[in-house]
């Protein structure tokens, strides 16, 4: 695990290398700690010269490895400007630092975007993708990495679990959004809350589950995504659908239209390559 970014920032020297040598009868010839090889390229070199690299990661490691590797970087921080700002400008140090220009790479926040038609019925549609999102199973694997315990064979849609949490169940569990957490305290909040409001464990999961992206009308997020570029918090958004595939219908009939009105989204393609849809610049050969 602590080697993870070494092997792949050496695996991307490898790649590049045999990407450089296509079309040409060049071998490639690459020792590193993790990779040793000769090869000759066998395939011709790409129309857009590389594949467009996409790296995700929030640790500082990660960052500055996007920094030295990357064309397009995705985030968790696309729900708030400033939090979303504050990550771009740190990425765009870190480009500098490494002697890239400032806008070398695409930072697109992964979001999620519910879209209702009339203000009054925002609230009530992303009321509905939330209870679409935390189906049973989902909701007691939620409230087992809290508890620390397999939580399997309970009924979501009943009482919360009257077991004490088991802290060291929670830390290495699946992912890391619970990881050091006062589980304890979790545990208070969540119970003082379904005795107060009458919840069951599904909607003390669902009621204290941070809202994420954007919720509204087509006008008013179209506002919102086009102040976050143009504000410099990202340079576009990484879609996450709350519904696959139809969760997108939304956004491509509703949402787009809105942003084409402002400028803020292309009504065409101006070239034929992923690289050239992204605005990213060609790599140099000896990169």
């Amino acid at each position: 695990h602590p080697d993870r970014y070494v092997r792949a920032g050496e695996f991307l020297d490898v790649a590049r290398a045999l990407w450089n040598a296509g079309g040409t009868p060049d071998s490639v010839r690459v020792e590193t700690s993790q990779f040793d090889i000769t090869s000759a390229a066998t395939i011709p070199r790409s129309p857009q010269d590389h594949p467009v690299i996409f790296q995700a990661g929030d640790s500082s490691t990660g960052r500055d490895f996007a920094a030295q590797h990357a064309d397009v970087i995705f985030s968790a921080h696309g729900t708030h400007f400033d939090d979303a700002l504050d990550f771009a400008n740190d990425i765009r140090a870190r480009l500098v630092a490494r002697g890239r220009p400032d806008d070398d790479i695409k930072i697109l926040p992964g979001t999620q975007i519910v879209l209702a038609d009339h203000e009054r019925d925002v609230d009530e549609k992303v009321r509905w993708v939330k209870e679409g999102q935390f189906t049973g199973p989902t909701t007691l694997s939620i409230a087992g990495q809290v508890w620390g315990r397999d939580l399997s064979d309970r009924d979501p849609d009943g009482p919360l679990p009257t077991e004490d949490p088991i802290v060291s169940g929670v830390v290495g569990a699946r992912g890391s959004a619970f990881n050091g957490i006062d589980v304890d305290a979790r545990v208070r909040e969540w119970r003082s809350l379904a005795e107060a409001k009458n919840l069951s464990l599904r909607q003390v999961v669902i009621e204290t589950s941070a809202r994420t992206g954007f919720a509204g009308t087509p006008n008013r997020v179209a506002d919102e995504l086009t102040r976050w570029v143009r504000g410099g918090a990202s340079d576009g958004f990484n879609i996450t659908p709350y519904l696959v595939p139809s969760g997108l219908d939304d956004i491509v009939d509703k949402l787009v239209p809105e942003l084409q009105e402002r400028g803020s989204y292309p009504a065409a393609y101006e070239g034929s390559t992923l690289r050239e849809h992204l605005g990213l610049r060609r790599p140099r050969i000896g990169e």
